[in-house]
């Protein structure tokens, strides 16, 4: 384009010349015009390919640097940050910065060699003209450095917003059944909103100062026109320059600052990818403060004994600082020695786990093995050598062979269903739908507790370690599969060293040594042994009960609770539909209700997104969400329409200037003054109404991502829990959703908008001005027009395919980024850091193909669009002289014509140039409506139903059958029936997969039955107002989650309304009170993500917390105190058994530790999905049957 400014120069020159000669000589320069754009076709296209290519391989590095870089962190930097916020950054931040290497890094390349180019064919045909020009390029650039430098601070600030905002979501989706149950859609939609609503006002500065810098480059722009026009007259009248050649320099510019005006924008997104950039770079640079390197440094022992020293150990937690965990710790675990440490729930005994697997370095003393200091060794090696199964296993979105092999890579499959067999767990796969190739889901969410924990226990068992370390490694399995897994581990522990926590004492009567761990009291002196947790007493179980000491009263407390009964596995939802048949008759008829209609609303789905395509709804949808803006889009489409006329004013007073250079010098001197004024007046409008358009329109987008993200959010939080059982529907890509897509909408609306507004006038404005001056010459150069527009649309529709097919595997690679970062410990206790990186890496592929196709695509396109401009050009200026040559037009005609027409095509091309982004945009708001016009099977947001004021708590399970949406060939219940009387307390066991827990899940209407009815009072659930009826629940689950908030907002979670008094006394009766309040903020205390800075034990306790101040009707408790130590279980369970009476709830409970179900009104033993035996346990053990069996069986162990 530069080049061609001096052929234009001659150009104006030949058509001011003999009228003969003006065909011959427009000719030629017709056929250099194509030449140009033939050459420029080529080199744009290449360019577009190279720089789309290498930017989306720039992005998936940084993305796995990034990734990389985050799980090469210590385990205390995730403790004090939000997993959500770290998962946020992969998916918005680098995105944004993707976007600025790519083709916009391409476009910003040719747009400032564009520049550059034009100044210097400027220079080359007149140097003093040119020397006047530059005198704006200071005043551009300080306007755009200033400008900058502010977008990319506020840009820095509304993404640390928006990470927290993604830290919310991420927290909240993957705790999706705990919100429901406690009904915190609401809260938690408002919390979104709020953290939300903040970047709003720094998306006010941000639109602002865009508006400034692209205007006020403008305004300087056309100011320096009017002056150097006017020295032109000058260069003219002394004789320097000739007419055309002084045009020639103006085109140059010209060509320079249309470059410059299509890169103005570019600039913006450069600024706000340096603002994103920064944390992206803290992470990258970030050393960690252990060297956590895979492939660090450290010793590598020739043979390891597991010879285990703690030296006076001082440890505190580092998001803790003021809680001293340990201080002089001294403990001897000697080689093949089997250690059990026992003690109060927040004891520290966890935290003896993680410093042995070194998660944390200690504060002073030293923990040594075989000697050897452990920070001296290679920590990569050492955790090979350890093994670990904790009470929560943590299972990532990937198969069960997956899952188990992760840990021992170069296992056979043989070797996989060798280490299921003893951990008990192979029959249950081998009855999934795809046996050992079953997808668990999103943390392992399609198995229930006792089979992650064997799957956890078969991980442990691949690894083939020298020592174990089992906290609570059975606690989620019932009686009888814990002995036969027990005797699995006790072969398994042979000449190994091994460590083990454990409540049921009864499990660790033949360690070696027992150490019973006394927790700290924050009353005592902070200079006394009490004041820290410490080792009280330790030596075989016979020694200590000789002892009689606090090891001797535990057991003494859990002996006088043991005349009952032994218990079974308790599970989550799904195990049940492992283990039952596959192909019922009954299931192979029918699907489950909310398979149909899941299958109903994915059909509508597709359709909808055919729709968006072809009719634009998209787009009405988008200006409707953002109609209560009308204001801000009105001023800024006017904004946008005043600065699209800009050009075709421009060639007018640009065509009249140069008549004006070839009149004689009195008239030039009389004219040319009026003409420069014009130019500053039209600088002028173009400020004002460039601010007007990018102000209101990106001020108004930033408000429609913000109204975007809270819809999405809110309809996400009211799905129903099938819904997140589907493929796909994990937390962290539901969260690149609300991210990523809600961003990339903005694409078809706000700045865009303006964009495209101002074309269009622009466009029109070009061809209304060349029709007025010749309709034929208009005709014919508006002939290529069409030629651009096709050309777009074949684009478009090959970017959106290729698009589509990227954009599941990207959700796919942020769904394994955010179980990565939520299961750190997992990923850093087996070493799955390059594994975990190279499945994100597996999926970052699929769309680095596509990128491929995509750029090619969009490069042979954007080419074809620069040919249009020179064709246009040549068709122009060759029919154009055609005309001249035969007395039709004069020269100042042909200009005027042809330059509003080009001046309209360029509009077009600004808009062009954005194309791909907003293809990017359709998509994005394809995927968002389509889960927007998703109608959940349950809607916890609907107003419909019955509400039952007072319930009494009358229940009544109704042949019930029933299938899970995700599994719908897997009956899990066969027509059951059940009747529970108000008040009265029913427990229910069986082995895993017998449908325990999705008993309670029907009560909780997380699910509809498939056929049957689950009642109230007599009346159905389905019937009933969804939100309102799970207010007179009150749930305590084996796995509680609590929220990374302070311990009163959690307790409050179960009632927000409660006072301070409320939240003490629910505190008090799940004995939890005295150890909240010696935490440094007491009720204060932050919890941390998902509850990590408490134990386990403290965990369940606050939730239980959370349960009794809720003051429910139907109490259910799924395991609500497996993860209690046997004195804190007594005193809980005393607790609860007071508030049970006083209140005459109605009690649904799973447990494996049958002391606490002894007193129920109703045990109900259930096999297979039907009921098997029913009745009180005198009864049940009269009967002589399973319930007996297992009774007896508990009951030896016990006496032996």
């Amino acid at each position: 384009m530069p080049a061609f400014s001096y052929v234009f120069a001659n150009l104006i020159d030949d058509l001011a010349g003999p009228p003969e000669l003006v065909a011959s000589n427009i000719n030629r320069l017709s056929i250099t015009m194509i030449v140009f754009g033939l050459s420029a076709w080529a080199l744009a296209a290449v360019g577009v390919v190279c720089f789309s290519v290498s930017g989306q391989r720039q992005v998936a590095v940084m993305k796995r640097q990034f990734f990389r870089s985050i799980l090469r962190q210590e385990v205390a930097m995730f403790d004090l940050t939000k997993a959500g916020d770290l998962s946020n950054r992969m998916n918005s931040d680098v995105n944004i910065i993707a976007l600025a290497l790519g083709s916009k890094l391409a476009n910003l390349i040719q747009g400032l060699a564009t520049f550059l180019l034009s100044y210097i064919f400027a220079f080359w045909q007149s140097w003093r003209l040119t020397l006047c020009l530059l005198g704006a390029v200071p005043f551009i650039a300080i306007c755009g450095a200033v400008t900058g430098k502010l977008l990319a601070d506020v840009t820095t600030t509304a993404q640390n917003e928006y990470a927290h905002a993604g830290g919310i979501a991420q927290e909240v989706l993957s705790s999706i059944r705990t919100v429901q149950a406690f009904s915190g859609m609401g809260r938690e939609c408002e919390r979104y909103a709020e953290s939300v609503g903040r970047v709003q006002k720094f998306g006010l500065k941000k639109s602002l100062y865009m508006g400034l810098s692209i205007g006020m480059t403008y305004m300087v722009m056309f100011a320096s026109y009017a002056l150097a026009f006017w020295y032109g007259s000058y260069l003219i009248e002394w004789g320097y320059q000739s007419g055309g050649k002084i045009v020639g320099v103006f085109f140059a510019v010209l060509i320079g600052a249309f470059q410059l005006g299509i890169v103005g924008p570019i600039f913006s997104t450069i600024a706000e990818a340096q603002g994103a950039a920064r944390k992206v770079f803290e992470i990258l640079d970030r050393v960690p403060a252990m060297n956590t390197d895979i492939h660090g440094g450290g010793k590598r022992l020739d043979s390891l004994e597991c010879r285990i020293e703690f030296n006076d150990v001082a440890f505190t937690y580092p998001s803790r600082t003021d809680v001293p965990i340990f201080d002089k710790l001294n403990l001897s675990i000697l080689p093949g020695q089997t250690v059990a440490l026992v003690g109060p729930s927040g004891s520290g005994k966890s935290s003896i786990v993680s410093l042995l697997m070194r998660f944390y370095d200690v504060g002073s003393g030293s923990i040594t093995v075989d000697g050897v200091p452990i920070t001296e060794l290679d920590l990569h090696w050492w955790r090979s050598q350890v093994g670990i199964v904790t009470q929560e296993p943590t299972l990532f979105s990937a198969t069960v062979f997956e899952n188990i092999q992760c840990a021992h890579p170069e296992a056979t499959r043989a070797d996989v269903i060798k280490a299921c067999k003893d951990a008990l767990i192979h029959d249950v796969i081998s009855k999934l739908p795809n046996g050992y190739d079953t997808h668990v889901g999103e943390g392992g969410s399609q198995l229930s507790g006792g089979q992650k924990q064997r799957v956890a226990i078969a991980r442990a068992i691949i690894k083939n370690p020298k020592m174990l370390l089992l906290d609570e490694a059975t606690s989620a399995l019932d009686r009888h599969s814990e002995i036969l897994v027990q005797k699995a581990l006790e072969n398994v522990m042979k000449g190994r060293t091994v460590i083990t926590i454990a409540h049921r004492l009864v499990t660790i009567q033949k360690a070696d040594t027992i150490c019973f761990i006394q927790p700290r009291d924050a009353a005592a002196d902070p200079s006394s042994p009490e004041f820290f947790s410490r080792l009280l007493e330790s030596g075989t179980h016979d020694e200590l009960m000789m002892k009689k000491g606090e090891y001797s009263l535990m057991v003494q407390a859990q002996h006088q609770s043991a005349s009952t009964e032994p218990s079974l596995p308790e599970e989550k939802d799904v195990e049940e539909e492992e283990t039952v048949i596959l192909h019922d008759p009954l299931a192979a008829r029918k699907k489950s209700v909310q398979g149909r209609k899941a299958s109903v609303d994915k059909k509508e789905g597709s359709k909808d997104e055919e729709q968006n395509i072809k009719k634009g709804g998209a787009m009405m949808r988008t200006m409707k969400l953002n109609a209560s803006e009308w204001p801000l889009l009105l001023f800024g489409l006017l904004g946008a329409a005043i600065a699209g006329t800009s050009y075709p004013l421009y060639s007018i007073i640009f065509a009249e200037v140069i008549g004006v250079f070839f009149k004689p010098i009195d008239v030039m001197r009389d004219e040319v003054g009026l003409w420069c004024l014009m130019f500053v007046a039209l600088g002028v409008g173009n400020m004002i109404s460039l601010l007007m358009k990018l102000f209101c329109l990106n001020y108004a987008g930033e408000i429609l991502t913000g109204r975007l993200r809270t819809m999405l959010f809110h309809k996400l939080v009211h799905m129903d829990i099938g819904f997140f059982d589907k493929p796909g529907n994990e937390s962290g890509a539901l969260c690149a959703r609300l991210s990523a897509d809600t961003t990339n909408i903005q694409h078809i609306w706000g700045g865009s908008l303006g964009t495209n507004a101002q074309g269009l006038v622009c466009l029109l404005g070009g061809l209304v001005i060349a029709f007025i001056v010749s309709w034929k010459l208009t005709l014919v150069t508006a002939a290529t027009i069409p030629v651009m527009i096709i050309s777009s649309f074949v684009q478009n529709k090959f970017m959106w395919t290729a698009i589509e097919e990227g954009s599941k595997e990207l959700d796919a690679a942020g769904q394994v980024a955010a179980e990565s970062i939520s299961g750190c410990r997992t990923v850093f206790a087996f070493n799955l850091q390059d594994s975990q990186v190279a499945r994100y890496d597996t999926f970052l592929n699929g769309p680095l193909q596509q990128a491929l196709k995509k750029a090619v695509i969009g490069g042979f396109f954007f080419g074809l669009s620069q040919f249009v401009i020179f064709g246009s050009f040549a068709l122009s200026y060759w029919y154009g002289g055609q005309l001249v040559s035969q007395g039709e037009m004069g020269m100042s005609e042909v200009l005027k014509c042809s330059l509003a027409v080009l001046m309209g095509a360029m509009g077009v091309g600004e808009v062009y140039s954005m194309a791909g982004d907003q293809v990017e945009g359709y998509a994005a708001s394809t995927r968002v409506y389509t889960i927007l016009d998703t109608e959940p099977a349950i809607d916890s947001n609907s107003t419909k139903g019955s509400v039952v004021e007072k319930c009494t708590g009358l229940l009544k399970y109704e042949d019930l059958m029933f299938n899970y949406p995700s599994r719908p060939d897997v009956p899990i219940l066969k027509h059951l029936d059940l009747d529970i009387s108000p008040g009265q307390r029913v427990a229910i066991l069986g082995q895993t997969g017998c449908g325990k827990s999705t008993l309670i899940s029907l009560l909780m209407r997380y699910y509809d039955p498939l056929s049957g009815r689950v009642l109230a009072d007599n009346e159905a659930l389905s019937e009933m107002n969804v939100q309102k009826w799970r207010q007179h629940l009150g749930i305590v689950s084996q796995e509680p989650i609590l929220f990374d908030t302070t311990v009163a907002a959690n307790i409050k979670y179960g009632k927000p309304d409660a006072t301070e008094s409320e939240v003490h006394e629910a505190a008090k009766k799940a004995q939890i009170h005295d150890l909240i309040m010696s935490l440094p903020d007491g009720y204060e205390t932050n919890v941390g993500a998902k509850g990590s800075q408490l134990s386990g034990g403290q965990k369940q306790r606050v939730a239980i917390a959370r349960c009794i101040i809720r003051q429910p009707t139907i109490l259910l408790l799924d395991e609500a105190t497996s993860a209690l130590d046997n004195v804190s279980e007594k005193e809980v369970q005393t607790a609860l058994d007071a508030i049970i009476a006083s209140e005459k709830l109605t009690v649904l409970t799973v447990a494996h530790r049958l002391s606490t179900i002894k007193n129920c009104n109703m045990i109900i033993f259930m096999e297979d999905g039907k009921i098997l035996e029913k009745g009180t346990h005198d009864e049940l053990y009269a009967l002589k049957g399973e319930y007996r069996r297992r009774y007896d069986q508990y009951y030896d162990i016990k006496s032996s």
